[in-house]
């Protein structure tokens, strides 16, 4: 089976996770495929896949953090969310160094997990779509373009206030102010008075 139709990989040991996961976002829409393996998430992603991938990290045979290194080889910008019940900061921080998009403890709010993919999936799209435009794009180009979309996406939801992009984003104020400084990003355009 080829994944560009997916719009959701759940990966996850535990049974009941997948489950109520692969509920949430049926409901709500979302194509699911659903498996208990990253390696058999990694023999399903395709280059092309335009959606978003939810793994847990503590996971028999392959963890999600060799899972995440691996895909990394070949899809650097691929939106992934890792999911874990034994986190701490130094976990964290090892995972968005590898390239995670987010990391969330369980128990997380499936609400809070659903907004999150639904932001992820809008923003890939729009990343594959403008790639079929500009063919030639190069990796860096995309990459900053979706980050860029990220920080104003954030800044319109706290209306401006750095504190709250800050918390969601997971980056400390000197280097948000960096990026949004890169592109061009005044956040005094985003503060409702």
């Amino acid at each position: 089976m080829k994944s560009s139709r997916c719009d959701l990989i759940i990966i996850d040991d535990e049974k009941e996770v997948r489950d109520s996961l692969k509920q949430m976002f049926s409901i709500a829409g979302f194509y699911v495929f659903e498996t208990h393996s990253a390696m058999e998430a990694l023999n399903v992603i395709s280059g092309d896949f335009g959606g978003v991938v939810i793994s847990d990290i503590k996971m028999p045979e392959m963890n999600g953090l060799v899972f995440l290194s691996k895909l990394r080889k070949f899809n650097k910008i691929l939106p992934v969310i890792l999911i874990t019940g034994h986190g701490d900061v130094k976990l964290a921080v090892k995972s968005l160094k590898l390239g995670a998009t987010d990391f969330l403890e369980k128990p997380f709010n499936p609400e809070e997990l659903l907004k999150k993919v639904k932001l992820l999936c809008h923003q890939r799209k729009k990343v594959l779509r403008s790639l079929d435009q500009k063919v030639h794009v190069s990796l860096k180009e995309m990459t900053d373009e979706f980050e860029k979309e990220r920080i104003i996406y954030y800044l319109k939801k706290h209306d401006g206030i750095i504190l709250g992009v800050m918390k969601d984003l997971k980056l400390p104020r000197r280097t948000l102010n960096e990026k949004m400084a890169k592109y061009g990003i005044n956040r005094k355009f985003y503060i409702n008075e």
